[in-house]
């Protein structure tokens, strides 16, 4: 390990000599990155520089007592002996992930006369055995590596960057020293290579349940809370696993519901027409007000959900380098009573709808309002045909009864009344199944991740 008086040199530029403090480097309007910055020539270290690991080599150890493994700890794993004699901190060189990516090594002598690591990341431990490869070759080819007769990207590779040394070592590491790394899967099999200036290290990894480690190494001070730890992840598990099942009844219950939908009928076979194509001019453009009053029509479910459809029947007349906007209501009949019996008076009609929005309380049950628009064109690629001919939302009806429909027209062009169809469907579900299985899914997710994630030890377990 390097000495004090060489880590607080490092602390200096190496380009002026200059004093080092903490920065941050912009590299967007919503992001950057922390850097090591002189104070006197302006000099940016960076992760790919070791000073960067050297200066913020506390920030990156503040959790570093929260590991299973100590110093001079001695136990068996399935037979053998070890003793932990040193220990190897190292972060991935990432300049997006300032805080991820770290783990530790921790060097050991055992009985079986080997070499061998304990590598401890994200929650778990790996044993780390000296593995001899039957074939290796790193340099041959510019992008591949090539181990045991598998090919691997160089672009797989990754860099550690050490940040923090302790112990008795096979080397004298300094702090920001860099070694790079694969992962590799080869026949099931897991395996790391370590490649530095001066060696390549390649070892097979197993892993190593932590109850293994607190039997192995008499760990009496993590037993309870590594057994209270398991039960209870396994009390969340259960509870996901009832939570999945009953989301998926919600939804199959949701899915056949509505599969068994049946269309409303006879929601267009009564009308009203108040004005058929009628010409209105504003700021010197014509165009064409048509509304039509439909019904009445039952709809039977209480909190019921209905899916409604407005489109426009090409077989009456297409739309044609034009637009044409809508509104829609549905409306029940008692809302209508003080015109119910002047249904044929289409001036009382008229002037009931001109004057709908100026009443207190809504009198309509639903409402929507779009266009429909067709248009074509030529460009570099030729000629070109876009157009949006259809609606489609969902409301949920709360009294069942006899109601209305609403339709308003506005066209550029003179178009017939019907060839604006509508239609309803009902999917005979209550809203509570959609609520059931929502409800369901949030508990699911969140025992999941409880299940995953609760720990009474001092350090993380995956």
């Amino acid at each position: 390990m390097s000495n004090e008086n060489k880590n607080l040199k490092a602390l200096k530029c190496e380009n002026c000599g200059g004093d080092i403090a903490k920065s941050y480097r912009v590299i967007d309007e919503d992001e950057s990155i922390p850097v090591a910055k002189c104070l006197s020539c302006g000099t940016e270290y960076d992760p790919s520089s070791e000073e960067y690991y050297l200066y913020f080599a506390d920030e990156f150890n503040e959790n570093s007592s929260n590991s299973i493994f100590k110093l001079g700890m001695k136990g068996k794993i399935e037979g053998v002996e070890y003793e932990i004699i040193g220990r190897l901190r190292y972060k991935e060189q990432d300049p997006d992930d300032y805080e991820e990516g770290i783990w530790d090594e921790w060097f050991t002598v055992s009985s079986d006369g080997g070499f061998h690591y304990f590598v401890e990341e994200d929650g778990k431990v790996l044993s780390y055995n000296e593995y001899i490869p039957n074939s290796i070759d790193m340099d041959s080819d510019s992008s591949y590596i090539y181990f045991d007769g598998k090919a691997i990207s160089k672009n797989s590779a990754y860099i550690g960057r050490v940040i923090l040394a302790e112990g008795e070592l096979p080397w004298e590491p300094d702090i920001g020293e860099p070694v790079k790394c694969y992962d590799i899967k080869n026949n099931g099999e897991k395996f790391s290579i370590e490649q530095s200036e001066d060696e390549i290290t390649i070892c097979k990894s197993t892993k190593i349940p932590y109850k293994d480690i607190i039997d192995g190494f008499d760990l009496d001070e993590h037993r309870e809370n590594y057994n209270e730890t398991m039960t209870q992840r396994k009390k969340f598990l259960l509870k996901s696993k009832i939570y999945l099942v009953a989301m998926f009844i919600s939804l199959g219950l949701l899915f056949t519901t509505c599969s068994t939908g049946s269309k409303v009928k006879g929601v267009m076979n009564k009308q009203i027409v108040i004005t058929d194509n009628e010409l209105k001019v504003e700021n010197g453009k014509p165009s064409y007000h048509s509304n039509v009053l439909y019904g009445p029509f039952r709809l039977e479910n209480k909190e019921g959900l209905y899916n409604i459809t407005i489109g426009i029947n090409e077989r009456i007349k297409r739309l044609n380098s034009e637009w044409q906007s809508f509104g829609f209501m549905i409306i029940k009949e008692e809302n209508l009573k003080r015109i119910k019996d002047n249904l044929e008076n289409k001036l009382e009609l008229k002037k009931f709808f001109n004057q709908i929005d100026l009443k207190k309380e809504p009198i309509e049950s639903f409402s929507i309002a779009g266009s429909f628009w067709d248009e074509r064109g030529y460009d570099s690629d030729g000629s070109w045909h876009e157009n949006d001919l259809v609606s489609t939302s969902s409301v949920v009806i709360k009294e069942g009864g006899l109601y209305y429909a609403y339709l308003e027209m506005l066209n550029k062009n003179k178009r017939p009344i019907n060839s604006v169809v509508f239609s309803l469907r009902s999917d005979k579900v209550s809203k509570y199944y959609l609520i059931s299985f929502i409800l369901m899914l949030v508990l699911w997710l969140l025992n999941k991740n409880k299940g995953k994630n609760y720990n009474t030890l001092p350090f993380d377990i995956s």
